[in-house]
């Protein structure tokens, strides 16, 4: 019983370090500047852009500023319930202002705005349910036994667990793969008649993220950002404990 309780703390102390973590890599760019690089995506960008089929063959291939501005113009507006996402725009070459993004990715990132409206509810009421588990284990007590569900488990424990858990994630990655995970995803929480799945040649948005690949690199960066705050406020919890 003591284990499982531990086991519903760490699930939820992982769901708020995530939150952080995703606030943390926002007020980043979601390290963009580093993907774009690591990813070579102005490779993808350069081979894609001079064969876009919706009229966007002049978009700036070698302007990197504009690429990270243009990144972070839609992380802007997605984190807005969507606001602005139609009137993100370049200058092309002839100084002539044109829009980004088409119908169809306007309508998709609008999706990824109410998903993460619904994502920031869930944060907020997880936050609640920590605190009572926080208020549970923190609570006074003249002597805590071994046995006792507000005991945390041993540092030993807690190390298989999330051994566990990091067996558990390679080995899903290693069975289905990332990209197959992340399209399965995308059928299950978005409508079925929005479309979500977009070629590089036929989107300026696919091209500027190296979908699906920054999403994997982003999705790494997020869990080990979480995973360090989340060890370091259990360690801090038992600490307290211990002291007691």
């Amino acid at each position: 019983m003591r284990q499982l309780f531990w086991c519903v703390f760490a699930l939820a102390l992982l769901v708020f370090s995530l939150g952080i973590s995703w606030q943390m890599s926002k007020a980043t760019n979601f390290l963009y500047h580093v993907w774009y690089q690591t990813l070579e995506i102005n490779t993808v960008i350069s081979k894609s852009v001079p064969k876009n089929t919706q009229g966007k063959r002049d978009f700036p291939i070698n302007d990197v500023k504009l690429h990270e501005k243009k990144f972070a113009d839609i992380v802007q507006s997605i984190h807005h319930q969507g606001d602005g996402l139609t009137e993100i725009s370049y200058l092309n070459h002839q100084g002539i202002l044109q829009k980004l993004l088409t119908k169809s990715e306007v309508q998709h990132l609008q999706d990824v705005a109410n998903l993460l409206d619904n994502m920031s509810k869930l944060w907020w009421g997880n936050l609640l349910f920590l605190l009572s588990l926080l208020i549970f284990y923190g609570h006074k007590a003249k002597q805590l036994t071994a046995e006792s569900i507000r005991a945390m488990p041993t540092a030993k424990q807690k190390l298989i667990s999330l051994a566990c858990f990091v067996f558990l994630v390679i080995a899903m990655l290693g069975i289905w793969g990332f990209t197959p995970i992340f399209y399965y995803l995308h059928t299950v929480i978005f409508p079925n008649d929005h479309q979500w799945f977009f070629y590089y040649q036929d989107s300026l948005m696919a091209s500027l993220m190296k979908a699906p690949d920054i999403f994997a690199a982003i999705a790494g960066q997020l869990l080990l950002i979480a995973l360090l705050l989340a060890l370091i406020i259990d360690a801090i919890l038992s600490r307290y404990q211990r002291q007691k």
